[in-house]
């Protein structure tokens, strides 16, 4: 029976790749067709008597794209097999059927809750919803394939990310991403894009006035793709489709994500999207109902929805972008949106491998939990509960930085910025501005206006940053606490010890390569900044430390800003941008993707030499 089982599975495996071999360049052309036709539409290009016929172009495009899932039930020739082969086709097809009837019952043709208008309207909606998830679908099968046929997982991780900001800035440079009265050039679009990507943050025009409702759009998109990473979506979805990533694709994968064990990568890569969608949407909940105007008065509910879903990605992403051109200064002392930020950015911070080891960590089965005389029965059998390392260094370090990171700005700004606050709201903004120094980027007092001290203490938050397999920058948390316990052991003359585990000398090596990589290229970037910078409109007003300060901010992909970065020159955004690629992939990621490794056959004697 199981040979006969087996027998059918690869008979039905050959017929679905045949016909979705004979079907991929219909696949193919239609997907780019629809996504030309629906990016261009929203875009601003087509104008406004052309939108019958687009909708009706994209309706086709539709049905050519569910045509290949139909094909593959034929071939499957049984429903189950064709669900195990095409899921997340099937799932969007029947979603789009149910809510299709839905509408044919609602419109003026049946109960006419819905007039005329309104009810092609809702089938316009609903017909390009359709054609986004299948086009979706299939970009990231693309990208799944990719996986696949990666040679250097490293250069696909670097190439990803630059075909990203490509797309993103011709997006953004179309008539209908950015505002009539607010002029963009190709460089500001390309700034925006590689912000955006980067989940940076720092912006040369306001993001809430100068770009419309599409333009907004494609940045969130930019930061929710580039936060969590290509790789990582074609990991996933390379899973979803059934295909399994191999040892390639898994070794590819890990090796982004920091993972040693080939075998843990898919189980990861799910965690990630299942996280982040999770946090987000939570974020979306907790948000709700708290935005407000200029004026101070409360939004609709339409945009109320819209404005948390955006600060919401924003601020999980860590990227700091906003609506308002002020971040998050108005809600200093509001302290439901300066803790459900704070909450996010943090989560963001940790690192996904963190967040599944706590969130799958058994505390009942805890050595003080046995000690419970009714739970002793209970749970004697069950093995003992375990943080990794990296885990226990993740936490500690990161609530020792927030504690201490508010106590700084506590004590250095308390007589300046936050002196219009009372004691508890003061607290609040400490707490708000240490979590956004370390990689978030929004800002609840006004960074042009804190101190010298102020920046350069803000600079050393920023150069630690989050946790390593986050979405956060700088040189990670890790790193940061593994210098530290190296420099205590030397002065105290032990082995590097913490949690009763002894770090490894190869660990303190890539730390110290790091922490040299990372000075070295915001010492480069100050440098040529300084010097670009001499005759521009900022070199009036701003002074060393708020290049240093850009700088910094730029390459640990924080996107606090000193007020620099929209007084820069042409030259000098370039070289902001350059930052914000370069922290976002990682210096040492860049170094291992272009060097060139050799293997020696020999190694010199050792000789000592004099040093302090």
């Amino acid at each position: 029976m199981n040979n006969t089982r087996l027998i059918t599975r690869i008979f039905t495996d050959e017929r679905v790749e045949a016909w979705r071999g004979r079907y991929f360049w219909v696949n193919t052309i239609t997907s780019l067709l629809a996504l030309a036709s629906f990016l261009l539409y929203h875009g601003g290009v087509f104008p406004e008597p052309w939108t019958p016929a687009i909708a009706l172009f994209q309706a086709l495009c539709l049905v050519a794209l569910i045509g290949e899932t139909l094909g593959v039930y034929v071939a499957s020739r049984a429903l189950v097999e064709g669900w195990k082969q095409a899921p997340a086709d099937t799932l969007a097809l029947v979603v789009g059927v149910v809510m299709g009837l839905g509408l044919f019952v609602s419109s003026h043709w049946i109960s006419g809750a819905l007039t005329r208008a309104e009810t092609f309207d809702a089938f316009a909606l609903l017909t390009q919803a359709g054609l986004g998830a299948f086009v979706a679908l299939r970009l990231l099968r693309a990208f799944s394939f990719v996986t696949h046929l990666a040679q250097s997982p490293l250069h696909v991780f670097l190439g990803s990310f630059a075909g990203l900001i490509a797309l993103g800035t011709g997006l953004l440079m179309l008539p209908g991403a950015h505002t009539p009265g607010h002029p963009i050039t190709f460089l500001d679009a390309f700034f925006t894009a590689t912000s955006a990507t980067c989940v940076t943050g720092l912006t040369v025009v306001d993001t809430g006035a100068a770009w419309t409702r599409f333009g907004q759009l494609v940045i969130i998109t930019l930061v929710q793709i580039g936060g969590l990473g290509i790789m990582s979506f074609a990991a996933f979805f390379g899973l979803a489709f059934g295909r399994g990533m191999g040892v390639r694709g898994a070794a590819a994968v890990g090796e982004i994500l920091n993972l040693e064990l080939i075998g843990r990568v898919g189980r990861v890569t799910v965690w990630i999207l299942g996280a982040t969608f999770g946090f987000e949407l939570l974020g979306v909940y907790l948000l709700y109902g708290h935005w407000v105007d200029d004026a101070g008065n409360m939004l609709p509910a339409g945009e109320q929805l819209y404005y948390s879903v955006f600060h919401s990605i924003s601020a999980f992403c860590n990227a700091g972008f906003g609506l308002y051109s002020d971040s998050m200064v108005r809600y200093a002392g509001h302290w439901p949106v300066v803790l459900s930020i704070s909450f996010l950015v943090v989560m963001g911070g940790l690192g996904f491998v963190v967040i599944m080891e706590v969130a799958t960590y058994r505390f009942w089965a805890h050595p003080l939990v046995r000690r419970v005389p009714f739970l002793r029965r209970k749970v004697k059998n069950l093995r003992l509960p375990r943080l990794s390392l990296q885990s226990k260094i993740v936490l500690v370090t990161t609530f020792g930085l927030l504690l201490v990171g508010a106590a700084g700005f506590l004590v250095l700004e308390w007589n300046n910025t936050m002196r219009h606050l009372d004691p508890v709201d003061r607290f609040a903004a400490a707490v708000f501005q240490s979590m956004a120094a370390r990689t978030a980027g929004f800002n609840s007092i006004d960074t042009v206006d804190t101190t010298t001290s102020t920046q350069f203490w803000t600079i050393l938050l920023m150069l630690i940053g989050g946790s390593p397999g986050s979405v956060a920058g700088g040189i990670k948390t890790t790193t940061f606490f593994v210098m530290l316990l190296a420099v205590i052991s030397t002065v105290r003359g032990r082995a590097p010890e913490a949690f009763k585990r002894r770090i490894p000398e190869l660990l303190i090596r890539k730390s110290l390569v790091m922490l040299v990589l990372a000075l070295t290229f915001i010492f480069v970037a100050t440098l040529l900044l300084t010097i670009t910078e001499s005759e521009g409109m900022g070199a009036q007003k701003y002074g060393f430390e708020h290049i240093l300060f850009e700088a910094a901010s730029a390459f640990c992909t924080v996107g606090l800003s000193s007020g620099v970065s929209a007084e820069l020159t042409p030259a000098g955004r370039l070289i902001i941008i350059a930052c914000m690629y370069i922290g976002r992939i990682g210096p040492l990621t860049l170094v291992l993707a272009v060097g060139r490794r050799h293997v020696r056959k020999f190694e010199y004697p050792e000789e000592q030499v004099m040093i302090g």
